[in-house]
């Protein structure tokens, strides 16, 4: 072994004489004792058809985290043929569009907006951001009522400037996209309670989402007004469209979720 090969781990140079451990991940060496393997099996390593392999702490740390990046990968792909699908034949709107929308939706996934929760008369900012972080908290607390560790925000964020009379939206920021994904799910338990709450969330949309979500509302009145009945807008495969619905219960709740 040469004199100038260090370990990998402890930055310590090989011996003449060591036998260095090969990460069969990232190929890096490691001296036998920094590889935390056993005395068998290093000697099941120095086998010439050896069928132990060995991996270095951060080549397993990516290893458990692959299969959350495959679950990341199918939704970029789902998210890209939505994009395709609703941008149709547009020639004006690029590939790079479609990546910067979908980086735009990943920084947003985290993010849940609540709309017309009062704001603090407080002048002072600590009182007013601690009050804004009151309200949403118990917000969630009405409709995750079957959940025992309550998710919090780790910020809260209210949305534009200050004008008396005029509610701004918050937008609180949670530490993973599943917590938005169980809070979205439950909101309609806002309009089932007794009296129903003047509060209403949604996901923070993207301006092209904020859009294709304005035009959709204009279509669907358009379509209403010309006779069609018992129409709605629901989320298929994360997209939003006009569909038919059997009841009016049910136009009443589809059409509460999209707001």
């Amino acid at each position: 072994m040469s004199n100038n090969t260090i370990c990998n781990c402890c930055n310590s140079l090989f011996a003449d004489l060591d036998v260095p451990i090969k990460c069969d991940g990232c190929a890096l060496l490691f001296h036998p004792k920094c590889s935390g393997l056993s005395a068998s099996e290093l000697k099941c390593l120095g086998l010439k058809n050896r069928l132990l392999k060995f991996f270095c702490s951060d080549c397993e740390k990516g290893l458990k985290e692959l299969p959350e990046l495959k679950s990341l990968l199918n939704k970029l792909l789902v998210e890209v043929e939505n994009l395709k699908s609703n941008l149709g034949n547009n020639s004006n709107l690029s590939n790079e569009f479609i990546i910067n929308e979908i980086n735009e939706r990943n920084k947003r996934a985290k993010n849940v907006i609540f709309y017309n929760i009062q704001e603090s008369n407080s002048n002072q900012t600590g009182e007013r951001l601690s009050y804004d972080n009151k309200q949403v908290n118990s917000t969630i607390a009405s409709i995750l009522v079957d959940t025992d560790n309550l998710p919090t925000p780790l910020k809260v964020i209210r949305l534009g400037r200050y004008q008396p009379g005029k509610l701004r939206p918050i937008k609180a920021i949670f530490e993973s996209d599943s917590i938005v994904f169980d809070i979205i799910r439950n909101k309609n338990k806002l309009t089932r309670s007794n009296p129903p709450s003047t509060i209403y969330i949604s996901t923070d949309r993207t301006p092209y989402q904020r859009d294709y979500m304005k035009s959709l509302k204009e279509e669907l009145m358009t379509r209403t007004k010309n006779g069609e009945s018992g129409l709605t807008i629901k989320f298929i495969k994360g997209t939003p469209k006009i569909v038919i619905v059997n009841t009016a219960s049910n136009t009443q709740n589809n059409s509460q979720n999209f707001r």
